[in-house]
């Protein structure tokens, strides 16, 4: 199986799927607040059906993916997520990274950097 430019752009389609996805859910899941009927409130919020269709997609996508790349190559470059979530949090939610978690991201970054040299 070779790697085709489209098999990186549906891999780089499922990463920011499932970052925006995890994005969404917390967003549903802060506006629901604390109460009694937490899952009725987060099961009410457009932000957890918005990240339930991405997370459907993207489901779609790595189906599509897997058909035809090896998944010991797409595999790792899914986990860019990994550093693509905490950084989405950061960007659009405002939570603050550590510097340990900054230098865990770029590490990442790095690692799926030489997966993906080895699979072009």
């Amino acid at each position: 199986m070779n790697v085709t430019a489209l098999s990186f752009v549906l891999i780089a389609a499922c990463v920011a799927a499932e970052i925006f996805h995890e994005v969404a859910f917390k967003v549903a899941a802060n506006r629901a607040g604390d109460s009694d009927h937490y899952v009725r409130d987060v099961a009410r919020q457009p932000w957890m059906w918005f990240g339930m269709v991405l997370w459907a997609i993207q489901t779609g996508l790595w189906i599509v993916v897997l058909q035809s790349v090896p998944l010991v190559v797409a595999f790792p470059l899914m986990t860019l997520s990994y550093a693509g979530v905490p950084a989405a949090s950061a960007l659009f939610l405002h939570e603050r990274m550590s510097k340990q978690q900054i230098i865990g991201a770029m590490l990442i970054l790095g690692g799926v950097l030489c997966v993906g040299a080895t699979a072009a």
